[in-house]
């Protein structure tokens, strides 16, 4: 896939530096990102290059960030907005909803400003044309995901990423207790690691091939070993991600698998 090119607009220099930090460790490299302190500094940036997204403070010096977004949806109706600020307001959010894709209130956590451009970029649009919001990322998430992994500082900083994002997370470190969560309950989504000790993650697959079915659970094999990937495929298995997996790769997969399926 090719990079996204993303625009911070925010005057709080470390602040701006942290955001994008954190987009561009969070999608492995995807996000291509730039940050400006001033809607009068971005205006030539986004006259002279095509950005997928635009992250704009509210309160800047000079022109406000509701100004700017109204100036880049005229110019470039396509190029997706965010709006950030610490002083939020009915007011605010209202002028936000018809205008802007997201709306966050500070101080907000990384993890929900990832999830949100994650959403903002690859969903369609909404049809009540309300900005996104943070309660509903809070209410959209509500999958079921197993993770089976046997090496236990993956397994809980996938499972944090997951939980903090709003889906239900159980975590399995060996075949047997993932065999006993896959029989209790009905997954949307099983992560399933290939090698776990001397075990195979494809034969709990194969086991439970008709209930995954059944359910419409996907399966997201992951291994070090890029050669599985074909092996994979020729099991019917719906994705495979090389180690070592980003959270942000794993994050923008989860999200749209479970967009598409909720047992």
């Amino acid at each position: 896939m090719d990079s996204l090119h993303i625009l911070i607009v925010e005057d709080e220099k470390n602040l701006a530096r942290t955001l994008a930090q954190a987009l561009r460790l969070g999608s492995d490299g995807l996000y291509n990102v730039e940050t400006i302190d001033s809607a009068e500094a971005a205006y030539p940036m986004l006259s002279a290059k095509s950005y997928d997204l635009v992250i704009s403070d509210l309160r800047l010096p000079g022109e406000d960030g509701l100004t700017l977004i109204t100036r880049v949806k005229e110019t470039s109706p396509k190029t997706h907005t965010i709006l950030i600020t610490g002083f939020g307001s009915t007011d605010v959010e209202g002028q936000a909803d018809g205008l802007t894709e997201g709306y966050l209130t500070k101080p907000f956590d990384m993890l929900d400003l990832l999830h949100m451009v994650q959403k903002v970029i690859h969903q369609s649009p909404r049809q009540d044309r309300r900005a996104l919001k943070l309660e509903d990322l809070e209410k959209d998430k509500q999958s079921r995901i197993l993770i089976m992994e046997d090496d236990r500082g993956l397994r809980r900083i996938y499972g944090k990423a997951l939980r903090k994002t709003r889906y239900l997370v159980d975590e399995a470190a060996t075949i047997q207790a993932a065999r006993k969560l896959l029989q209790a309950h009905d997954y949307a989504i099983f992560v399933c690691d290939i090698h776990m000790g001397r075990d195979r993650g494809t034969d709990l697959v194969d086991e439970f091939r008709e209930k995954f079915d059944r359910h419409g659970t996907q399966v997201v094999m992951c291994s070090e070993y890029g050669q599985y990937r074909y092996m994979s495929e020729e099991m019917g298995v719906d994705y495979f991600l090389e180690k070592p997996i980003s959270l942000g790769t794993l994050l923008t997969l989860v999200n749209r698998l479970s967009d598409s399926v909720v047992p």
